[in-house]
């Protein structure tokens, strides 16, 4: 995640920076051809565009360096950039709502509950209180209502429930590092449903057992495939996404720094028995 969110700050910078340059040079020109009052103008408004370009990019870099986050639990803000910028962010937010309000996480298990026992799920709602719960560590918990979740919903005769609250499961037992669990779910190997999570989470979960690159490549091929078969459209907010999702080099980065997330909430977690 740290080396996706440094390539585009980069990325800004160099836009920045060539925006400053262009601006050089057409006040040289503009120098040139022009004399007098004009002349002056012309290279004051310049310098004012330069110093703006400057003084933003100068506050972006000190913002970085004062509002940097602790790398609490950012798993779920690592697969959020795979689902999509919306969802991250909507993720961070929570984030920040959690951390600014710790009863907030008391509340969230009874929303789960509530949530679950409706008859008819809001699957997005239950996905951002299920990643508010693997934010504060209590995502074991959000696994048992979510087992419970899939019998009472094969029971009930309810096939399409079960199968969301499995995909709802196996992403939380990847943030777990419970890979070997995860990829034992059937609704990994439906492929009756067109389900761009099903060969996401293989993919990840392949390369996070140590599969080989190429076979993981097949899953992160199909998925693009179903992407690109929904004809999902792009904007400016979604460039995470598309680099994701058209660059398995890029996929596999977020991949390894999902990994190191785990390993480093699995240490806190002893650290703390």
């Amino acid at each position: 995640m740290e080396n996706l969110l440094n390539y585009l700050q980069m990325s800004l910078e160099f836009q920045i920076e060539h925006f400053i340059e262009a601006v050089k040079a057409k006040a040289i020109q503009v120098g040139i051809q022009h004399d007098g009052l004009l002349t002056v103008l012309t290279l004051c408004s310049v310098f004012y565009l330069i110093m703006v370009s400057t003084g933003h990019l100068w506050k972006n870099k000190k913002k970085k360096k004062k509002g940097k986050i602790q790398r609490v639990l950012t798993r779920s803000m690592s697969i959020g950039v795979l689902h999509g910028g919306e969802l991250a962010l909507e993720r961070l937010v929570d984030y920040h709502q959690a951390k600014a309000n710790v009863q907030l996480l008391d509340v969230t298990e009874t929303e789960l509950d509530s949530l679950l026992n409706e008859d008819l799920p809001n699957f997005k709602k239950l996905q951002r209180c299920i990643a508010k719960l693997e934010m504060s560590g209590k995502e074991s918990k959000a696994v048992k209502k979510l087992e419970s979740a899939i019998r009472k919903a094969q029971l009930k005769g309810k096939p399409h429930e079960a199968y969301e609250f499995e995909m709802l499961l196996v992403e939380s037992l990847i943030y777990q590092g419970d890979f070997i669990k995860a990829l034992s779910y059937e609704c990994l190997n439906d492929e009756f449903i067109t389900d761009a999570r099903r060969p996401l989470y293989k993919a990840i979960i392949y390369l996070s057992l140590g599969y080989t690159e190429e076979e993981a490549k097949e899953f992160w091929r199909e998925f693009k495939r179903i992407r690109e078969h929904m004809k999902r459209s792009y904007n400016t907010e979604d460039v995470q996404l598309f680099e994701i999702t058209t660059d398995f080099d890029k996929f596999m980065c977020i991949v390894k720094s999902l990994g190191e997330d785990i390993k480093q909430a699995k240490a806190k977690a002893n650290k703390n028995k």
